[in-house]
Formats: C-alpha cells, structure tokens, sequence
C-alpha cells in the first residue's frame, strides 16, 4: 500500500491470494482495503490506531455497503479515496471512491462507525473526546448503507446450514472475529446460490454483535428477489451477529 498525498488516494496492488477462480478480487479482500485506507485517515486526522490506545478506545464499524461497477483482477492497481461525513449523536459516516489503474472510478462505498471503550466496547460520545470535530463535515454524504431485515427465524429449517468457528486466525486486535472474516463467510454461502461466473456487484452488511475466540457461528443463505441474504446466528446463544445483502450480475 502506498499513499498519494497530492491525490490523496491510498495504492494497493491485488496479490494472487486475494483473488478467486477467475482472478476477481475477492470483495473480502476489497473490505479489507477499505478499512486500511479508513484506519490511514484516521491516523492523519490524529485518531488512529495508537492515539485510540492512548484514549482506550478503538473505532468499531457497524453497516458497510460497497457497489462496483467493475472488479479488479489479480495484479491490477487500484486506488481508494476516503473521507469523514462527520458524526451524528455516536454515529460517524465515511464515504470511498474506488479507481482502476488508470484511475478511472469503478466503485463506491459507505460506511458507519462507532468509538467503543476497549475494555467492554460499550460506545462512546464522541464529543467527549477533544479534537474529534476535525471529522466534521458539512456536506451531508448522499449515499446509505441501509438496515438490511434478517431471515425470519422460523424461515431458517428450510435453508441450509453451513457452521464457521471464531478459530485463532479469524480474531484481531479487538479481541474478536475481525469484521472481513464475515464478508469471506457470507460469500462462500452465496455462491451456493450465485453462479461462479456471476460478479458480485453490491455488498451491503450489518454487524449486530461480536463473535469471540472459540465461539460457533450458524450461517443460513436465503434467495430473496434479486438479492441473496446470508444471516450469521451464534450457535448455543442464538444471538444474531450480522445479515449481508448480496447482488450478483451475469457477466456479459
């Protein structure tokens, strides 16, 4: 990854394991970037990584929504642009652009985030933190990643089950499964129902609630119209954890 500090545009090059069978970018690797650039940004504006330590504090996303019009291919470049919208009340908005190498835009995306205390990740004010309103903006974002209704419990017996764990390699920094993992989850469940061949062209998720170390996951993958709906359900509480909204296209 490199910064382009006259563009303000954050590189990176997509490596062969962040692809798939048809070289695609896999959009969990695409989240991931995503949010390195958002860490980054942060980082520049004085609340990054470090400076949230000292506060005991970290940043915790919790609806995301990404459209593109073209998936970039192993090897390619890409670049990501991001911004603050500013916060209302505990919610702060962030908007990316998306360019190809030739850094025309290929995608676009949006974002909602909280600051959580460390110790128990319950949020926190952000006017209670001096210096936040460096994040302020005062153009309104236009874009929305919408609350997305879960699978109806009782609809869940006739869908297949597919179960993932919270194994040492799925939990970060925040001590639980890093949000991506449940992007890479819902897209092996929704090829099950999306041919290979079809592109992914919107992803919109909403996190309900952590997943910790050892913890089961039960996902359930459900076509609904023109979209496919994955929810993940901790096995032995029963508590809802996220819901995707998938969109695939044909290629043409």
């Amino acid at each position: 990854m490199q910064y382009i500090e006259e563009k303000n545009l954050y590189r990176f090059t997509i490596i062969g394991p962040e692809t798939d069978i048809h070289d695609r970018l896999h959009y969990h690797c695409l989240f991931a970037m995503l949010q390195e650039a958002a860490c980054l940004d942060a980082e520049r504006h004085g609340f990054g990584s470090a400076e949230m330590d000292d506060l005991s504090a970290c940043w915790l996303l919790l609806r995301m929504k990404v459209s593109m019009e073209k998936i970039p291919k192993w090897k390619d470049k890409i670049y990501i642009r991001t911004w603050s919208q500013g916060f209302e009340r505990l919610f702060f908005n962030r908007d990316f652009d998306i360019f190809d190498q030739d850094e025309n835009l290929i995608g676009t995306a949006t974002s909602v985030w909280v600051i959580a205390h460390q110790g128990d990740h319950h949020p926190v004010r952000p006017t209670s933190i001096p210096g936040m309103e460096v994040f302020n903006c005062t153009t309104p974002s236009t874009r929305k990643a919408g609350k997305i209704a879960p699978i109806p419990e009782e609809k869940r017996a006739d869908l297949t089950k597919f179960t993932r764990y919270a194994d040492y390699s799925e939990i970060d920094r925040n001590m639980h499964v890093n949000n991506t993992r449940y992007i890479a989850w819902s897209e092996d469940c929704a090829y099950t129902l999306i041919d290979h061949a079809d592109p992914i062209t919107e992803l919109t998720i909403n996190y309900a609630s952590e997943v910790h170390p050892g913890e089961e996951v039960q996902l359930y993958c459900c076509p609904v119209e023109d979209k496919v709906i994955v929810d993940g359900i901790e096995a032995q509480s029963g508590r809802h954890v996220f819901t995707t909204e998938i969109i695939g296209r044909k290629t043409t």
